[in-house]
């Protein structure tokens, strides 16, 4: 189990902080097998697995000029999804936020019209780039202080309140008490087991926060999406509810991949402008739309997701069933629910494609009435100075979704914004609803403390 695992990362990161006078390196532990698979029941079924297949083709595909950006994080699904495996979290920052921005989006990194460079080339009389190079790794970063911004970066930089010079959000602060803008960094979310979290019905999660003690009480984040009122659940601060606009929202924000969904692009900052003889955007929207059989690239990256297993239990020991006790007993599970269970039907309110398809009956046996182990509420929390300073609609900036614990033991660093590799940290950094296990934690004897931080 994920307990005994998280018991070795934090001795290993205790041991590691005495010895160094640098800032130690998270270790990883040595097992990491099984995380990436798909769900049994999809891996056996040759139609549902040739759609996972399928998607997690098109996760690691690198889109390419004009469908890329004009702004964008990233090219591909993949590198911001990586750790441990496909489909994974990250150990990088990968996008930035600014509390002056009130839309919520992220400021993109890169833009188009700074990507490429130097014109067609040719070897031996052949012409082997014939619109150029990219520019390595993407171009010039909004975030590099030495970077002569393009156009495009320079309307971004301007809608966003963004520079170099803009402190981390700290909502404890006599500064941000006073108004002053600031910046929020955060690592990508791991995606194992998402298809067990969106079959989640609404009422559970709301029963759920009803049952929680008023102190810790979680906070529903409810949206509208494709036409249903529904508990969102994804993403740091609960942006989406479905797994078919959380991609979507992705597609849009990080790569710049307009869809059925979000077919509007953020910017028309290059539209009809032509860079070595490349066209980098031409306006044409939405650039990704559904094939013959109902599906768009959208739909293929959900279907990986939907039905990636979660990530793989290890057998517990002495010490891992002595800190599950402890994780209770300070108050932990009170937000991290070790289990849920999915709906009986989750086809019922599971959206279909964007040209769509249902749920298969296939899928949706795999996803019903399942239990599972995710160590969330999946609710928004007040997390006082560990909250993000950012406002996202009803997410306002000290407002945090419980992070899901599972896979755990495959991370390097830890939090919204990578700022620790040490567990006993994450949780003495706790704060808000947080601050009393926080405090529990730290009135805990030292064996005690390093088997609980597991």
């Amino acid at each position: 189990m994920w307990v005994r695992w998280l018991a070795v990362l934090a001795v290993l990161a205790l041991a590691a902080q005495a010895r160094a006078q640098a800032e130690p390196l998270g270790p990883l532990t040595a097992d990491t097998s099984g995380f990436g698979q798909p769900l049994p029941a999809v891996a056996h079924n040759r139609a549902e697995r040739a759609l996972f297949v399928a998607g997690q083709r098109l996760f690691a595909t690198p889109l390419s000029i004009p469908l890329l950006g004009p702004l964008f994080n990233n090219r591909t699904c993949v590198a911001c999804h990586f750790q441990p495996t496909m489909g994974g979290s990250g150990e990088f920052i990968s996008e930035i936020h600014t509390r002056a921005d009130t839309t919520g989006l992220p400021v993109h990194t890169f833009a188009v019209d700074n990507v490429l460079r130097a014109g067609p080339q040719t070897q031996a009389d052949a012409t082997v780039f014939e619109h150029g190079l990219a520019a390595v790794p993407l171009g010039c970063e909004i975030s590099d202080p030495n970077c002569v911004l393009s156009p495009c970066q320079q309307q971004e930089a301007m809608l966003k309140h963004f520079s170099t010079g803009l402190p981390i959000c700290d909502p404890s602060s006599a500064s941000f008490a006073a108004g002053d803008n600031c910046t929020a960094q955060r690592q990508s979310t791991n995606l194992f087991g998402l298809g067990l979290v969106e079959a989640i019905d609404n009422n559970t999660l709301i029963a759920l926060a009803n049952s929680q003690p008023p102190a810790i009480r979680g906070t529903p984040r409810m949206l509208i999406e494709f036409g249903a009122l529904r508990v969102a659940r994804f993403g740091w601060k609960d942006d989406s509810a479905t797994l078919r606009l959380f991609a979507a929202l992705a597609l849009a924000n990080e790569m710049g991949l307009t869809t059925p969904d979000l077919p509007e692009e953020n910017t028309t900052c290059a539209d009809g402008v032509m860079q070595f003889g490349v066209l980098l955007d031409g306006g044409h929207e939405p650039e990704d739309t559904p094939d013959a059989s109902g599906r768009a690239m959208v739909d293929r990256v959900v279907d990986f997701m939907r039905a990636l297993e979660p990530p793989p239990q290890l057998a517990e020991d002495a010490q891992a069933r002595r800190g599950d006790r402890l994780f209770s007993a300070i108050g932990c599970a009170g937000c991290h629910v070790p289990t849920l269970r999915t709906a009986a039907n989750p086809s019922a309110f599971i959206p279909p494609t964007t040209g769509g398809v249902a749920l298969s009956a296939a899928l949706n046996r795999a996803l019903a009435a399942q239990t599972f182990h995710p160590f969330s509420d999946f609710l928004l929390h007040d997390m006082g100075s560990l909250g993000d300073g950012i406002t996202s609609g009803t997410a306002g900036p000290t407002m945090m979704r419980t992070s899901p614990l599972w896979g755990v033991r495959a991370k390097v660093r830890f939090l919204h914004d990578g700022r620790t590799d040490n567990l006993a940290t994450v949780i003495r950094l706790h704060d808000g609803q947080g601050r009393d296990s926080a405090r529990r934690f730290d009135a805990l004897s030292p064996a005690d403390r390093a088997a609980s931080a597991t």
